[in-house]
């Protein structure tokens, strides 16, 4: 891995946990945060970043594709319920975990979008 890999991949892990920070914030309308939180969504985002992608490069052929991603998804909920949303003040767990992972995706796909159309280069593709 050379230099400018690892300044992207501490670059991608910034980004996505302040996605999951905002996420979570906006499910349970508090935006305050402890170092337990921080940490929780540290594991959250060490998860996104380097496990999700495996996942969803698993189902790389064409009829496999999907089954990938949707799994990708799958894993990304339940480790947002059983992690993240243990330390956060919501009602519903279930409910506030699939809430915060598609706002997670959907920002992480529109971050994603946007590096590659500016600077030409995926975030979640250093490997």
């Amino acid at each position: 891995m050379n230099l400018e890999a690892l300044i992207m991949l501490i670059v991608t892990i910034v980004l996505v946990a302040l996605i999951f920070y905002v996420s979570g914030a906006l499910v349970s309308q508090d935006w305050s945060a402890s170092g337990s939180l921080i940490l929780r969504i540290l594991v959250v985002t060490l998860v996104a970043v380097f496990v999700i992608p495996l996942f969803t490069n698993f189902g790389s052929s064409d009829s496999l594709s999907h089954l990938g991603l949707l799994l990708s998804f799958v894993i990304l909920i339940v480790v947002v319920r059983f992690v993240l949303v243990e330390e956060l003040a919501v009602a519903e767990e279930w409910l506030a975990s699939i809430v915060i992972s598609l706002i997670a995706a959907v920002l992480i796909y529109i971050l994603d979008e946007a590096s590659n159309a500016i600077f030409d280069l995926r975030l979640l593709e250093i490997f």
